[in-house]
């Protein structure tokens, strides 16, 4: 999964319940202070009295997941959408219509990713396809020439457009395939969970 950001990390810091539990507590330090009940050796009370509270509140490992799931979410679709806006102009028509349905498939598929409700072999392909192998053939394909591009036969009589569109409609194709294979198995439940409340319901009678 990718990583939370420093100032993720830091907003969650500063509102979890720890934080909140020993400010409350090195507040309280501070207004006894203040009051005079005690002068000497305020600060490593107050500094005491915080840490006494971060301590004893629980962990609340929630939020972090949250943010996590939140940041695999955003890097995984904005991968692709700059990948469209940094290659538009190098790209032919055809190719920027493979992108926009692999965006979709991405845009769908990164929910699933983000909660987890995704084999490990699935997720694992899913993201090398998208970090890995759509940026280097487009990389790969952006760096030619418009011209020699579309005019040299490079391999088995292709062109480099051609190869550029077969390998586009590839990940296409697989990442479809990906969906399909997530989605259907929703679907099954949907399934199963219909029969299920026919066969609860149906012998239930509603008239006395």
């Amino acid at each position: 999964m990718s990583p939370i950001s420093l100032g993720q990390r830091m907003l969650l810091f500063l509102y979890s319940d720890r934080n909140l539990a020993g400010s409350i507590l090195a507040l309280a330090g501070l207004g006894a202070w203040f009051g005079g009940v005690f002068d000497d050796w305020w600060l490593p009370i107050v500094a005491g009295l915080y840490g006494v509270g971060y301590l004893a509140m629980p962990a609340n490992r929630q939020h972090e997941a949250q943010a996590q799931q939140a940041a695999t979410q955003a890097n995984l679709t904005d991968s692709v959408a700059r990948l469209l806006d940094d290659s538009r102009k190098a790209l032919p028509r055809e190719a920027i219509a493979l992108l926009q349905a692999i965006d979709q498939t991405v845009t769908a598929l990164a929910p699933r990713l983000a909660e987890g409700g995704m084999a490990m072999d699935t997720a694992a392909a899913l993201i090398n396809a998208v970090t890995r192998d759509l940026p280097e053939t487009v990389h790969n394909y952006a760096r030619l020439p418009t011209a020699f591009a579309n005019l040299h036969a490079v391999d088995q009589g292709k062109t480099c457009k051609q190869l550029l569109l077969e390998q586009l409609a590839l990940l296409d194709a697989q990442l479809r395939k990906m969906a399909d294979s997530v989605f259907r198995d929703d679907a099954e439940a949907l399934v199963v969970n219909g029969k299920f409340l026919q066969e609860k319901f149906h012998s239930m009678s509603f008239v006395r």
